[in-house]
């Protein structure tokens, strides 16, 4: 099902009508009809791989539109997933709210310098993610349907992983945002994390577990695969310009 929709966030962020819109299955009336209310500036797709032969269209549709990365998705059932037997002086929590500073501090070691499908875009390459990261993380501490768990050396924090719980007939895990310092990269730390996500998610009943990344973020890719994740589904990232204004404040 296609969706199509306002981004509050990055509408203040960026002083742009910006929309999300996310394409399934091809209907070339419906996309023909972006910005038709004249209040759209910018729209961010994520449009199905599979709909490749329909991005001459895409193009002649909306000329500046503009390929700014590829998203891939990977995925796994839950069996009867034991917990992981963590080495002398590491330590799994589950985080709360108590936990803010440290989950702050995190985010800003580990995604210092990230890039993602902003920083293709000369609009938005100034976009500081961490800053960003640490609005959008912050719910997983309190929240229900969401968990943060942190990962410790000797009491030192080293890494995080924030996910959010899908109930329904089929409950899954998503991950959302996860990683470790680089101080305590190759320890395997990550591959702890997934194994703890995964036996908290078993015990609770969820039969699925999913994440996702750019199609260039191969590390770790290769740890889902040797965590039995597989890749089912993938995406690229547009950015359409529609109004005269966002054409302006481009850089070509």
């Amino acid at each position: 099902m296609n969706e199509f929709s306002i981004s509050e966030s990055e509408t203040r962020t960026f002083g742009l009508n910006v929309f999300r819109a996310k394409i399934t299955e091809w209907d070339s009336a419906f996309i023909q009809s972006w910005g038709a209310s004249g209040d759209v500036d910018i729209i961010i797709s994520r449009i199905d791989t599979r709909l490749q032969s329909n991005l001459f269209e895409l193009k002649r549709m909306h000329p500046d539109s503009f390929l700014a990365d590829a998203l891939v998705y990977y995925g796994g059932g839950l069996g009867n997933n034991s917990r992981p037997v963590l080495p002398e002086g590491i330590s799994i929590r589950r985080a709360g709210s108590e936990d803010q500073n440290i989950l702050e501090d995190l985010i800003l070691k580990i995604f210092k310098g990230y890039k993602n499908h902003y920083h293709s875009n000369p609009l938005f390459c100034s976009v500081d993610l961490a800053k960003g990261y640490l609005e959008w993380s912050l719910p997983y501490l309190n929240e229900e349907d969401k968990r943060c768990l942190i990962i410790s050396e000797n009491g030192i924090p080293a890494g995080f992983l924030t996910a959010k719980l899908n109930s329904g007939s089929e409950p899954f895990g998503d991950i959302i945002l996860n990683g470790i310092v680089k101080a305590f990269e190759g320890r395997g730390y990550y591959s702890l994390l997934l194994r703890e996500l995964k036996f908290l998610l078993s015990e609770a009943g969820y039969k699925r577990l999913i994440v996702s990344t750019q199609l260039n973020n191969q590390r770790v890719q290769a740890v889902w695969a040797k965590e039995g994740l597989t890749i089912y589904d993938s995406f690229y990232t547009f950015h359409h310009f529609l109004s005269h204004k966002s054409r302006q404040s481009l850089i070509y």
